[in-house]
């Protein structure tokens, strides 16, 4: 559907355009131009109100009161220029300074904001809406400083009734209204394609308003020049934004336009200093001016001030969570001791140092049955106690690791390597870590809450553990994987020796 409606929306933007030079070439009257424009952008503007308000059924809470009320916006202002298109056209008289057309047109001022900033919650980001205050303020103080240079100050100079200054001043004012309040939403949602088009068709409308103005105050306001172009436009955009999916970019997409979206408030304010600066090659700046361009510097100051501090808080969150990350990634969860990943990574730089490293691994006999008939709750409380036991007995230099089930292993480095044979250092981690784990853990503090009955007591008491140690010194130059088949092996061969005896 979005392939017809582009093609669809560009149409009335081209007959706008040609309206005048075909007219000519054909030799019409000069009202049939004016009755084309004028009725195609009101014929535009109601197509606007029927598809956003088409939109608003489909949508749900605050999406769809924002999709009603920009529609209310759009038949706003296709009131008032039937109002104005029907003093030209029909009744052939001069749109009077101040009309009924006049409501209609300064209604979507006031509308078209309101929509966007309904369509925009919950888009708003909580963490940054100190810094979409200070955009707004940026915007809106640069925009009304170069809408008092361009427009308003000509305005209100203009010697013409008070009723009609206002009438007049009231468009600068709600254009400022529209572009402050869009480029607020741009830079500081997560907007989608819907809400954007949505922004961008306001602002061609504000443009067009501004132009007019401008235009109109010169004497050089034309049908189907610019300021007509630029509100058929608008309009044509709205229209297609409210057959445009919700769902907002790709994540590379997103990375241009969160670029462009923090530029956005600095674009009025770019724009104005240049105005000034021109404004001030030619006339001395006003007092009023100078302040306003003072305050606007220091609302700039403010905000890239703010975003150092955020800026500083998001590298230390993420510096914390890559210190977690990192911890998850090398520790087992249910122990705290090291993983099957961190023992390997450990015992391959131990190695790699040069001095003798012993490695111990300890298999649990009767494990299962813990599971089975205590359950998997008690079943856990036993490996944190085992883990706890074998921290106890080493030192805190020297790593403990659960590498999966109910298989632990022990790194230790031999201080003594070079003053008694390598078996003896083996055998004597061996011996530590049996008698670590040969005291009942029905007495462990970790169980305390579990062993409640007789059969838990029972099962646990049976527990036992299997342990083979093995020094890098009796292999020669073992890698990390060598060292823990050997200390495995020895292991498996207490356990073999403990089945004869039974």
């Amino acid at each position: 559907m979005l392939r017809r409606a582009v093609p669809l929306a560009a149409v009335p933007v081209l007959l706008v355009v040609l309206a005048v030079p075909l007219s000519v070439l054909l030799r019409l009257p000069d009202t049939v131009p004016t009755a084309v424009v004028g009725l195609t952008e009101a014929l535009v503007a109601a197509v606007a109100a029927l598809t956003t308000a088409r939109r608003g059924l489909r949508e749900r809470g605050g999406q769809r009161a924002g999709w009603w009320v920009f529609s209310s916006a759009c038949a706003s202002w296709c009131a008032g220029q039937l109002v104005f298109a029907g003093y030209e056209a029909v009744l052939h008289r001069e749109v009077p300074p101040v009309s009924a057309a006049d409501a209609g047109f300064l209604g979507f001022s006031v509308l078209a904001p309101a929509g966007v900033l309904l369509l925009a919650q919950g888009r708003l980001r909580a963490a940054s809406r100190v810094r979409g205050v200070l955009d707004g303020l940026i915007a809106a103080g640069a925009l009304g400083v170069l809408s008092w240079t361009l427009l308003l100050r000509p305005i209100v100079g203009s010697g013409d009734e008070l009723v009609a200054v206002l009438v007049s001043t009231a468009y600068p004012v709600g254009d400022v209204l529209v572009l402050a309040v869009g480029t607020t939403v741009l830079a500081r949602s997560g907007a989608s394609r819907a809400l954007t088009a949505l922004v961008v068709g306001a602002s061609l409308m504000a443009l067009g308003d501004s132009a007019y103005v401008y235009l109109r105050l010169a004497g050089a306001f034309t049908t189907g020049g610019p300021a007509d172009v630029l509100w058929t436009a608008a309009f044509a955009v709205m229209a297609v934004a409210a057959v445009l999916s919700g769902r907002g970019p790709g994540s590379s997409a997103m990375v241009r336009t969160s670029v462009a979206a923090h530029v956005l408030p600095y674009v009025p304010f770019a724009v104005t200093c240049l105005v000034l600066v021109e404004e001030s090659s030619r006339r001395p700046l006003t007092a009023p001016l100078l302040a306003s361009a003072a305050a606007l510097v220091l609302l700039v100051l403010a905000r890239q001030a703010l975003v150092v501090v955020d800026n500083v808080a998001l590298t230390r969150e993420l510096q914390e969570r890559s210190r977690a990350l990192a911890d998850l990634a090398y520790s087992d969860p249910l122990t705290g001791v090291a993983n099957r990943a961190a023992f390997t990574r450990a015992l391959t730089a131990a190695l790699d140092e040069g001095p003798p490293v012993v490695a111990a691994f300890c298999d649990l006999d009767a494990f299962k049955a813990v599971n089975d008939l205590a359950g998997h709750g008690t079943g856990d409380g036993l490996l944190v106690a085992v883990a706890a036991r074998l921290r106890q007995v080493v030192r805190p230099v020297d790593v403990v690791a659960r590498l999966g089930g109910d298989e632990f292993a022990v790194l230790v480095v031999d201080d003594g390597g070079g003053h008694r044979p390598a078996h003896e250092a083996a055998a004597e981690l061996r011996e530590r870590l049996e008698t670590a784990l040969s005291v009942p853990f029905s007495l462990a503090p970790e169980l305390s809450g579990l062993a409640t009955s007789p059969e838990v007591v029972r099962v646990l008491d049976a527990v036992s553990a299997s342990v083979g140690a093995v020094s890098s010194a009796e292999l020669g130059r073992p890698t990390a994987e060598q060292l823990v088949g050997a200390a495995d092996q020895r292991m498996y061969a207490v356990k073999r020796g403990r089945r004869v005896l039974r």
